[in-house]
């Protein structure tokens, strides 16, 4: 009779220890694959972009809204796909500062010109540069470009 209950006692504890150790691997697992997902998130510097360091730099999307339908007129009423979702132009022409040897310069520069209100990416590289704009068409780079160089900035093209 001892050895029954003693027996189950083991087991009853046993039990109760395999059950930590799968809830505890579970929640490790769990973490492990939340982590990886996420760890851009967590991990990213505050002057990088969401978007990954070799992923094409993308202008947002502008989406037209149609016009009222007019009752009389139904050749205009039909929508098309091309109306919400206009055909994106490739990103061609990038104007970057820099280079620097140290990526603390980059960010300081950075920093700088945010602050001027311009929207920036720091590349985590060697050497690092400043991407301050991607566009498609190359005039508006160089406008951009020179505007950088008249307020002393080290800028240039980079034509892919």
């Amino acid at each position: 009779m001892e050895t029954k209950k003693s027996l189950k006692a083991f087991t009853s504890i046993l039990t109760k220890v395999a059950g930590l150790v799968f809830f505890a691997f579970l929640a490790i697992s769990l973490g492990v694959i939340f982590g990886t997902l996420f760890k851009d998130w967590v991990s990213g510097d505050p002057l990088s972009p969401v978007q990954g360091l070799n992923e094409p730099y993308q202008e947002p999307l502008t989406i037209k809204l149609p016009e009222q339908q007019r009752p009389s007129d139904t050749s205009s009423s039909q929508l098309h796909y091309d109306d919400y979702f206009p055909e994106q132009k490739a990103v061609s022409f990038k104007v970057q500062v820099g280079p620097f040897q140290l990526r603390e310069e980059a960010l300081q520069v950075a920093s700088l010109l945010q602050n001027e209100g311009y929207p920036v990416f720091v590349s985590r590289g060697q050497p690092c540069y400043v991407q301050v704009g991607a566009f498609s068409n190359p005039q508006n780079a160089n406008n951009l470009q020179n505007e950088l160089l008249s307020k002393g900035y080290a800028a240039y093209i980079k034509e892919e």
